[in-house]
């Protein structure tokens, strides 16, 4: 273990399969996986269940504040199987990933009190663990010298009928021109944001996983991994 970096960052759209990928290089390093979609969806969520008021005009300042008062009450635990995060003690699971939440999250992941406020929580829980760190700016901001980092991608065309999939297979009724639409309107948001646009990180090898199986780009990571590897 002490030969090897203590974060690897992944990085890449919705749908690229960085979570999956992740996720599966977590469990065979034996390392944390810190998602900050995680992190940031159970904001919108909290945000949508206790003040959905703050979302109709959304003000850095109050929403920041109102985040930071319930801190308190958000517990995180990194495992590999993902961030485990709780909200008065009951963990929080489906209900990021519903499309309500979904369709909010970029708007509040970018707002740039927010974005600090994830950021310092998501590198104070590297210090506890070796992280495979999992996002949209783990190489680029929040682990910028990362010795390793991963961007991956795919046509929004894949990347949504992964999205579609998923949904309909927890039984959300959602059409694939609908994911589509929602999948290009979440990159143009995320590319175009002030804070933390998506962008490939400095030094990132870059993986298009469109016709690639999640085990072959795990393969490909590790690969370079045991190059690096002093």
């Amino acid at each position: 273990m002490k030969d090897r970096p203590r974060v690897i960052t992944i990085d890449g759209p919705a749908g690229s399969g960085k979570t999956t990928v992740a996720r599966m290089l977590a469990r065979r390093l034996g390392y944390g996986l810190l998602e900050s979609g995680s992190l940031y969806r159970a904001f919108t969520w909290v945000l949508l269940r206790e003040a959905p008021e703050l979302l109709d005009k959304p003000e850095e300042k109050r929403i920041e504040t109102f985040l930071r008062a319930r801190l308190p009450e958000l517990r995180f635990t990194l495992e590999p199987e993902g961030l485990k995060i709780f909200f008065r003690g009951k963990p929080l699971s489906g209900e990021l990933r519903h499309p309500e939440t979904e369709s909010r999250v970029s708007e509040v992941a970018a707002l740039p009190g927010v974005r600090a406020l994830a950021n310092g929580i998501l590198r104070e829980l590297v210090r506890e663990r070796p992280a495979v760190a999992e996002g949209r700016d783990m190489g680029s901001v929040v682990f910028p010298d990362a010795p390793l980092k991963f961007f991956l991608t795919a046509s929004p065309e894949v990347r949504a009928r992964r999205r579609y999939l998923e949904w309909r297979a927890r039984g959300l009724s959602v059409s694939e021109e609908e994911v589509l639409r929602r999948i290009r309107a979440r990159d143009e948001k995320d590319a175009s944001r002030k804070e933390a646009p998506l962008i490939i990180p400095e030094g990132a090898v870059v993986i298009d996983t469109s016709n690639l199986r999640p085990e072959e780009v795990l393969e490909s990571i590790l690969q370079r991994l045991a190059r690096d590897r002093p």
